[in-house]
């Protein structure tokens, strides 16, 4: 049997496509849950009386989703300008959301920076954008964080 090790957290990387060399804070809530059919009411009854329900897979409830916080840095508009590109011209942006989709991936390395985690992405796009609190008094780095929304993610180790 393999020896098994816990994953650090803090070794990570994501790029998606013309997206490389960030500088990303965080990556959280990597979710997409299943929805089934069938299952809300009896299918049929049979002999004895004995009640037959099934339940079936019916894709997905939402599409998969993921927030990524990355540093805010002087003069550097990727991520800014990709949402920007996907948005809606009756909402300010470029409206070029299907030429925009991005593959990517999100990485996991151990301490010897071997990958040991890789989640393929498919067709990615920026749902939602928000900066940080600027204060005067703050000790902290402004970040830009990124609801990220896609067609597909797929565990590949």
């Amino acid at each position: 049997m393999a020896e098994l090790r816990p994953i650090p957290t803090s070794r990570f990387y994501v790029e998606f496509d013309g997206l490389t060399e960030k500088m990303i804070k965080s990556v959280t809530e990597v979710t997409f849950t299943g929805q089934t059919a069938g299952h809300e009411k009896p299918l049929a009854s049979t002999k004895s009386g004995k009640t037959m329900w099934q339940s079936t897979s019916a894709g997905f409830e939402e599409n998969p989703n993921f927030t990524i916080e990355t540093f805010l840095c002087e003069g550097d508009l990727d991520w800014y300008n990709w949402m920007k590109a996907t948005m809606p011209k009756s909402e300010g942006g470029d409206g070029k959301w299907s030429e925009n989709r991005k593959n990517g991936s999100i990485v996991g390395y151990d301490a010897g920076d071997q990958e040991i985690l890789r989640w393929n992405i498919t067709n990615a796009w920026i749902k939602s954008y928000k900066v940080s609190d600027l204060a005067a008094d703050s000790k902290d780095l402004a970040t830009e964080t990124f609801e990220m929304v896609c067609e597909q993610i797929n565990r590949t180790k």
